[in-house]
């Protein structure tokens, strides 16, 4: 019992630690122009270190890796549709440009609100430009998306609030098991 107790602080602190890294790679990853592929490497490599100091193997290591990561990227998304789902406005857009790729794949748009924002980020549809279509803008901030207004995101935050109870379990468990003789 008394080495549980021991082991306790390190368990709370390694979570936190992997909580804050999350909360900061969504704040990052807000809107569809994010630094994704950076911002995930870092949670993915913060996620694999915070066992360190235990006996976790690879395949634990991976796991809250993945987990870290899975957390990043729903909490981002859970979070863009409640913002637009809170204070979302919606405008009409036009198609300014459509490009597609050498190998014929679909085209991909470019939009500006007749406000004149840029939307950032390609819409993969198929519209001519000039055509007019219906998205809804953060005013405040670099979230948006084609369509009306987003329901409230329930089915989203309870899908990250399991991610986090889940890392939380692991981190936990990882931390708390008694070293290997």
């Amino acid at each position: 019992m008394t080495e549980l107790i021991r082991r306790l602080p390190g368990a709370a602190l390694r979570n936190g630690l992997l909580l804050a890294v999350e909360f900061g790679a969504i704040r990052l990853l807000q809107g569809p122009e994010g630094a994704w592929i950076p911002v995930l490497l870092a949670v993915f490599i913060v996620g694999a270190a915070v066992p360190h100091g235990t006996d976790a193997e690879f395949v634990a290591r991976t796991v809250v890796a993945l987990l870290a990561v899975g957390i990043a990227v729903a909490g981002g998304n859970t979070w863009d549709r409640h913002t637009l789902h809170d204070r979302g406005r919606e405008e009409r857009a036009v198609v300014v440009e459509r490009t597609t790729g050498e190998d014929g794949s679909a085209p991909a748009l470019r939009l500006r609100t007749e406000a004149g924002r840029d939307l950032p980020g390609p819409v993969a549809s198929d519209l001519p430009v000039g055509a007019r279509l219906t998205v809804t803008v953060d005013p405040g901030g670099p979230a948006w998306s084609v369509g009306g207004r987003p329901d409230r995101p329930r089915w989203p935050a309870v899908g990250t609030g399991a991610l986090i109870l889940l890392q939380t379990v692991v981190v936990g468990r990882i931390s708390l098991r008694r070293p290997s003789p």
